[in-house]
């Protein structure tokens, strides 16, 4: 890992929002949402949480890592499947209290590139009709199998 960026104290408004220096505001939970997108086509791929770990990890390594809020966990996203996020860019909203990655997913061994540990490119692979509240598949299937690429066990972030 390169050298830990230290984040700055947050002293007003003009500093955070006008300023250069990154100065995240972790939710109460010690987390920033993250929003995934391909770096190509711009689809969104997922959403996740960071905390200061995760963030520092992906600024050093140049490849997503996210906090786990169903198994409390820091992880590398792709560290077990091989679906690595490389980042290209990273970016923070005006009040620095969310995140945008935009990254280039490396394939796995037995799969095209994909970021849903449910084996879907996106996590977003289904639609709301605004009429009804049905769910419609806007993904053609999925681009891996799950069982073959996490094992036989159970989801743990299914509740």
């Amino acid at each position: 890992m390169s050298t830990t960026i230290r984040f700055a104290a947050r002293h007003s408004i003009e500093q955070v929002e006008d300023g250069l220096e990154l100065a995240p505001k972790f939710g109460p939970d010690g987390l920033l949402p993250c929003v995934t997108t391909d770096a190509t086509s711009g689809e969104v791929l997922m959403l996740g949480w960071m905390n200061a770990e995760a963030l520092q990890r992906t600024l050093a390594t140049r490849e997503a890592h996210y906090w786990s809020r169903s198994r409390q966990v820091l992880w590398h996203k792709g560290g077990t499947s091989g679906l690595v996020q490389h980042v290209v860019e990273l970016r923070i909203d005006d009040d620095q209290d969310a995140l945008w990655l935009r990254v280039q997913v490396q394939p796995g061994t037995d799969s095209p590139p994909a970021s849903c540990h449910v084996g879907y490119r996106s996590c977003f692979y289904r639609a709301i009709d605004p009429d009804t509240g049905a769910l419609r598949f806007v993904e053609d299937g999925k681009t891996f199998d799950p069982r073959v690429v996490y094992g036989d066990a159970p989801n743990p972030t299914v509740l």
